[in-house]
């Protein structure tokens, strides 16, 4: 599980710096303006590119446990005949 969060933790960072290296110039932009964080915010044009951005991330972090279903639906179970064809190892005893 933890090594799952990790995961998805590090594909969540990866797509947000790709966003805001693509970004830069706009972000930039709006430090230099001398409006509150709350107005730039609810601007239609970031309102959009946050809400974007969620999704986007929601979407990869519901991405992982859906493939993991699909794959359990999906793939054949193992055989139980398999695990009993081999003959158990004999275990050195004391004499």
């Amino acid at each position: 599980m933890r090594i799952g969060r990790d995961h998805i933790a590090s594909t969540v960072y990866t797509v947000f710096f790709a966003y805001v290296g693509a970004a830069l110039g706009v972000l930039i932009l709006l430090h230099l303006t001398d409006r509150p964080l709350l107005s730039l915010l609810t601007h239609e044009d970031i309102a959009i590119e946050v809400v974007r951005t969620l999704c986007g991330s929601i979407g990869l972090v519901l991405a992982v446990p859906i493939t993991t279903w699909a794959a359990v639906c999906f793939a054949p179970a193992p055989s139980v005949g398999a695990a009993d064809a081999a003959p158990p190892a004999e275990t050195p005893t004391a004499s």
